[in-house]
C-alpha cells in the first residue's frame, strides 16, 4: 500500500493537468503498462459531446483511431458502461463476435503493439462514466502476467486519478460544479469506512445504529457522484472531504 500512498501524495503535490498526468503515466509504467487512455465518455447535464480524454497512444493511432470513428464500434466503449469491475479485453473481443469493421479496427491496432489490455469503468450518478484502458508492455505471457498482478492496484490507481483530476479535465470544456459539502456525520462514518471498517464496526464504535450508518453512506453517495463504497471513500479522501 505504500505504493498506493506515495502516488495519492504525489497526485496531491502535481498543481496542474499536466503534472497530475505525469504522476499517472509514471505510476503506471513502473507497474508495468505502456500505453493508456482515460476517457470521459458521458457527463450529467450534458448532452452528446466529442470525447473528452487523455492518451499515451501514439499521436498517429490517435488521429486514425477518430478519422476513421473507430469510437462508435469500438466494443470496449459500449461493454465498459455496462460493467461495475475491470475486465481484460479479451473477454469481450472473441473474433467470432466481432464485426468486419471491429475486425479491422483491432487488426491495425494490433500493428501498433495494442493487442490486450483491460478496461476499467468508473460510474457515477445519473449516467456519468468514465473509463481507464491499460495496455501492459512485454510479450504476451509478461503481459498476461502483468494484467494478473497489477489488476487490483490499477483499479485504486485509476480511481483515484479520476477523482482528483478528471474535475480538472472537465474544466477546460465545461462549467466547473458547486463545491460538495458533507456532514459533520458523513465524514466521520466515511473516516471509519476508509480506514477498512464495516458498517457494523462503525455503528459500535460511534453507538448509533447500523441503519443510520448505512444511511449516511447512501447520501453520501448521492452527494458525490458515486455508486460504490470503495469509489466514495477514494473520492471523499482526494477532494480532501476527510483525512483518513
Amino acid at each position: 500500500m505504500m505504493i498506493l500512498e506515495d502516488f495519492i501524495d504525489r497526485l496531491k503535490g502535481a498543481d496542474s493537468l499536466g503534472g497530475q498526468r505525469q504522476v499517472f503515466e509514471r505510476t503506471i509504467s513502473d507497474a508495468g503498462f505502456r500505453f493508456y487512455t482515460y476517457n470521459i465518455a458521458q457527463i450529467a447535464g450534458v448532452g452528446a459531446h466529442s470525447p473528452v480524454f487523455t492518451t499515451s497512444y501514439p499521436d498517429e493511432w490517435v488521429q486514425h483511431y477518430l478519422r476513421e470513428d473507430y469510437y462508435s464500434v469500438d466494443p470496449l466503449v459500449s461493454e465498459g458502461p455496462r460493467r461495475q469491475l475491470p475486465f481484460l479485453w479479451e473477454d469481450i473481443t472473441h473474433p467470432a463476435d466481432l464485426s468486419l469493421r471491429q475486425q479491422t479496427l483491432y487488426a491495425e491496432a494490433a500493428d501498433m503493439g495494442i493487442t490486450c489490455g483491460i478496461t476499467i469503468p468508473i460510474h457515477g450518478r445519473d449516467g456519468e462514466y468514465a473509463g481507464v484502458n491499460l495496455i501492459p508492455d512485454g510479450t504476451l505471457r509478461e503481459q498476461a502476467e502483468t494484467l494478473r498482478q497489477q489488476r487490483h492496484f490499477m483499479h485504486l490507481v485509476a480511481l483515484y486519478y479520476h477523482s482528483h483530476s478528471g474535475i480538472h479535465l472537465l474544466e477546460q470544456r465545461f462549467e466547473r460544479p458547486a463545491p460538495i459539502v458533507l456532514s459533520p456525520r458523513e465524514q466521520e462514518i466515511l473516516t471509519w469506512v476508509a480506514r477498512g471498517k464495516s458498517s457494523w464496526d462503525v455503528s459500535l464504535i460511534l453507538n448509533i445504529s447500523e441503519r443510520t450508518v448505512l444511511f449516511h453512506i447512501e447520501n453520501a453517495k448521492k452527494k458525490l457522484g458515486v455508486t460504490t463504497r470503495t469509489h466514495l471513500v477514494v473520492k471523499a479522501a482526494m477532494d480532501g472531504l476527510i483525512s483518513p
